[in-house]
């Protein structure tokens, strides 16, 4: 008897979650016509200050190395098209174990952005960021006693990237952006050099509002 209650109470359970993560999801679908109500038809980009802090995954595939990241940016919307905006990644480590990897890589871009559709809560945009990076890797010999320790020098690599993405602005202080980043660049010493070209993917939440009065 003790077996048939304790089943028959981990069913309930089950329904009681698959309930909830039903209405989880129909809140979610709904969520678009529920959150236009809390914009008015003053809504624009232009004038509007947006930042972010994210987390950041990329992936070097020249030297097989995959990295995490902090991120931070902050935009400037200076037209409904066309915005200014920098961003900031902070290096938290290499997550594969090979014989190149990064001690450091922390980069800076600037750049313009063009949003497709201007004055919308689905922000498409497409942007262009130069930029540079502090990099130092870390060269081990596998067969070696102690592979991957031994560092190589720290260098400021220049850069060039580009950012395809999307902000959704589900309430009029507050966005969701999702953007992926392809970078360009070289890290050089006087030994040698290492493609350090990398395709990253950031995700988070954002705040935004508008530096200039309304009309």
């Amino acid at each position: 008897m003790g077996k048939k209650i304790e089943v028959h109470k981990v069913c309930k359970v089950h329904k009681v979650v698959k309930l909830v993560l039903t209405l989880c999801f129909v809140n979610f679908l709904l969520l678009p016509f529920t959150s236009s109500a809390q914009f008015d038809s003053t809504f624009r980009y232009k004038g509007m200050l947006s930042g972010a802090g994210t987390l950041a995954f990329g992936t070097m595939p020249e030297n097989k190395i995959t990295n995490a990241y902090f991120t931070g940016s902050l935009e400037y919307y200076a037209d409904s098209r066309i915005s200014i905006r920098g961003d900031d990644y902070l290096f938290i480590n290499s997550l594969t174990s090979q014989n190149i990897s990064l001690r450091r890589n922390e980069a800076t871009y600037f750049g313009a952005f063009y949003h497709f559709i201007p004055n919308s809560q689905f922000d498409l945009m497409l942007g262009f960021q130069p930029g540079w990076s502090y990099t130092q890797m870390l060269v081990g010999d596998p067969n070696g006693a102690y592979p991957g320790v031994s560092p190589d020098v720290a260098t400021i690599c220049p850069l060039t990237s580009f950012v395809a993405g999307f902000n959704f602005f589900a309430v009029r202080w507050f966005h969701f952006e999702v953007n992926v980043r392809y970078t360009i660049g070289e890290h050089l010493t006087g030994a040698d050099e290492t493609n350090i070209s990398e395709l990253s993917f950031n995700f988070g939440l954002g705040w935004n509002f508008s530096v200039l009065k309304k009309k």
